[in-house]
């Protein structure tokens, strides 16, 4: 029997493969008909399917038709308790559905993702101090003075460019402890932005920048913690129009209560 509905269902397969322009039916089951239309319903990656998946689906619609034609025959859709779940089930769907339609349309932009990112930093702190920048090694000491003396006023906000004077540049970004103890001693103490003197350490002259420094109290950079204010904000924003629309509808609709659902000792 299995065998002989596979043959079926394997024809129904080449009927769905070469009508293209109709609505053939598939599967028949007593007088219930499961069409080409309704299968990408219920299966929307039919197409990217093999044989063996697509059998597997239409034997398992077999089976629950089959199940289905025979609780109808012996009375289920008249059982008061089926039909008290049934109006659950289509009051939560249908509500779902309908507020789902309010969801899909929502758009956050870009101002509300920033301004949610402000309000709530706390939520993005660094955890712990971080500095970026660079440690330069000079060929000799006249070297490292010349390049001191060129660049002690600059204000570095990003890595220095490459310099005829500096022989060896060893970049570091996030660190949370010193890359260098000899050059910068402690992180927190460092001055952004400014090369420090020239020393010898490590039997070479160097001059150290730190061009960033986060604190553990600072917040993230907006750009790294995007996906999640993004999602947050969207949150947000889903939680303030859900609530304005449910105030404009209580606004139009008379709630009256008139049970009393609390006991003596919760008033």
């Amino acid at each position: 029997m299995k065998s002989l509905i596979r043959i079926l269902l394997a024809l129904g397969l080449v009927l769905l493969a070469s009508c293209k322009t109709k609505d053939p039916v598939i599967v028949t089951v007593g007088d219930s008909k499961l069409r080409q239309s309704q299968i990408y319903t219920y299966a929307p990656d039919w197409d990217s399917w093999g044989d063996d998946e697509r059998i597997l689906f239409l034997q398992h619609w077999i089976d629950e038709e089959l199940v289905y034609q025979q609780a109808v025959k012996n009375g289920a859709l008249k059982d008061s308790a089926l039909i008290r779940l049934l109006e659950r089930t289509t009051r939560k769907i249908v509500a779902d559905y309908y507020m789902q339609s309010f969801l899909d349309t929502m758009i956050v932009s870009d101002v509300e993702k920033i301004d949610f990112y402000h309000k709530n930093t706390n939520l993005y702190l660094n955890g712990k101090t971080t500095v970026s920048g660079a440690i330069l090694t000079f060929a000799d000491w006249k070297s490292a003075v010349q390049y001191y003396k060129e660049f002690k006023n600059t204000k570095f906000e990003s890595i220095p460019p490459n310099h005829r004077l500096v022989k060896r540049m060893r970049e570091f970004d996030g660190v949370d402890r010193t890359p260098d103890p000899c050059m910068i001693p402690s992180i927190r103490k460092v001055v952004v932005g400014r090369v420090t003197p020239m020393k010898v350490c490590d039997g070479a002259a160097k001059i150290a920048v730190v061009t960033n420094r986060l604190d553990s109290a600072d917040a993230r950079p907006l750009d790294e913690v995007i996906e999640d204010v993004s999602m947050q904000a969207w949150m947000e924003h889903q939680n303030n129009v859900l609530k304005r629309l449910m105030d404009e509808w209580k606004t139009g609709i008379p709630i009256i209560t008139k049970m009393n659902v609390l006991s003596e000792k919760e008033k």
